[in-house]
């Protein structure tokens, strides 16, 4: 049986970990080749520090969290914090073609169009990769993180009501919230919620988290357990 590879895009780093730890430490242990693409480098992340010096500490930050994850690889878009929107669309969706083309995943991820915080960045990787997601027309699936529990106890603000369609996949992250909490610590510089003994500080975490079926379309159910299930290709 071919591996499952799983890319998620995202915009800055703990955008992997606080939100969706659990689900991208499962597939991992599970034995998914999970890939992550991230747009910048949080270089407005740090209050006080310039860019460059923010850069290279959230580039160590994310690093670490990917090894805490279990993630097989990291790439930079190599876009500013803050300016991903101003980017020229059509060179950044032509980057995750070739990507997505390259990886050759059978599930992708990325934020829906609430953007979860509705961070012009998160909105941008957005409608970015839900493009280059069409134009590279792979046999894949394309999900959304969905508002939850899950995002707003990583994220820390009341999630958009904002919704797309489709169906939704829960994600059963219990026996991950610890992987989750160590990689969520990884990210020092943004001050981490959990901040405890990760231990102790999973049992504060909710044991699910979400993501809607962009592609392909079929319908509105809910249930599915599993970002890779075959039946969610089946048609309504």
């Amino acid at each position: 049986m071919a591996q499952r590879t799983l890319l998620v895009v995202l915009a800055h780093p703990d955008d992997e970990s606080f939100p969706m730890g659990g689900t991208l430490a499962k597939y991992a242990a599970e034995g998914a080749r999970v890939t992550l693409v991230c747009a910048t480098r949080g270089e407005a992340g740090i209050p006080g520090l310039s860019a460059a010096d923010t850069a290279q500490i959230r580039t160590r930050e994310l690093q670490a969290a990917a090894a805490a994850l279990g993630l097989a690889d990291v790439r930079f878009l190599g876009y500013l914090d803050g300016q991903l929107a101003a980017a020229d669309a059509d060179t950044v969706v032509g980057q995750l073609v070739n990507i997505l083309r390259a990886v050759g995943p059978q599930t992708v991820i990325t934020f829906g169009p609430d953007g979860i915080s509705g961070h012009p960045d998160h909105l941008a990787i957005h409608r970015m990769t839900t493009s280059a997601f069409d134009q590279a027309a792979l046999p894949a699936r394309l999900y959304y993180l969905a508002p939850s529990a899950a995002t707003l106890q990583g994220c820390g603000v009341i999630p958009s009501q904002e919704l797309a369609g489709g169906s939704v996949a829960a994600i059963d992250v219990a026996d991950h919230l610890v992987t989750k909490v160590r990689a969520i610590q990884c990210h020092a510089s943004q001050d981490p919620p959990f901040s405890g003994p990760p231990e102790i500080e999973a049992e504060r975490l909710t044991c699910h988290e979400y993501f809607t079926l962009a592609r392909p379309i079929v319908g509105n159910d809910t249930g599915w357990t599993d970002l890779f299930e075959p039946t969610l290709m089946r048609t309504s």
